[in-house]
């Protein structure tokens, strides 16, 4: 494209320049470019994600174990609360748990029946299916007193058996069902099947042990931390 620009000497064609096109389409794709950040920017940050949820509530809980030998009455495994099983048992998976017991009686339970534990010292899953355990010793958030079996063994060594793992060890309340078992009765075939335990686990002391009308007379007077004898005073079990 031309115009005419008139001059002294007449009229002369004059080229007109042609607007730089490319470099202003790069300015406005830069421009837009910054509007949208500008614009992003200027919203609200995404709200954060929610924590992941809890995980299983950790306990320092007071185990001990009761048998063929001394369950109430003796010889039997008959039991106070059955939920899964109709008599004491179990295997310790998480769809098989062992019974254990727990302060109180029938309506007034430390625990509801059903719930279950994780023993990491034992490698077994728990339930609550009976009653009449002594009450906690200070220091622990509960008493367990789990079901070992040991209609085979003598009652000098189901009480070794116990006597091996009782303590105040830790425990998981409504746990996954993915931690690792050692399957199977805690005394069966003659022996203590359970893992390698902690040297010292403690002593049952507290100013109530040697009995609260639950059950469960508290052992040696307190001092040798046995406390497994099970022994429901109300008769329920």
């Amino acid at each position: 494209m031309t115009m005419v620009r008139s001059t002294g000497a007449g009229t002369q064609d004059v080229p007109r320049r042609r607007p730089p096109m490319r470099r202003l389409a790069t300015a406005a794709a830069l421009l837009g470019a910054l509007v949208v950040l500008a614009s992003a920017c200027s919203r609200s940050a995404p709200a954060p994600q929610p924590p992941p949820q809890a995980g299983p509530g950790q306990l320092t809980i007071w185990l001990t174990g009761y048998s063929w030998q001394d369950n109430t009455p003796p010889g039997s495994s008959v039991v106070g609360e059955p939920v899964l099983h109709k008599q004491a048992g179990g295997q310790g998976t998480f769809a098989d748990p062992i019974t254990v017991a727990v302060p109180g009686h029938q309506g007034k339970m430390a625990w509801e029946p059903g719930t279950k534990f994780y023993l990491p010292s034992v490698q077994r899953y728990v339930m609550v299916e009976d009653s009449g355990a002594a009450k906690a010793p200070s220091g622990t958030d509960t008493h367990l007193d789990m079901w070992i079996d040991g209609q085979d063994g003598t009652k000098q060594a189901t009480d070794d058996c116990e006597n091996e793992f009782t303590g105040r060890v830790p425990a998981q309340v409504n746990p996954p069902d993915n931690l690792p078992v050692m399957a199977g009765p805690i005394f069966a075939n003659q022996k203590c099947n359970i893992p390698p335990q902690a040297s010292n686990m403690g002593t049952y002391k507290d100013s109530d042990d040697i009995s609260d009308g639950s059950g469960d007379s508290g052992g040696d007077s307190g001092d040798t931390g046995s406390g497994h004898h099970h022994d429901d005073s109300s008769g329920g079990n």
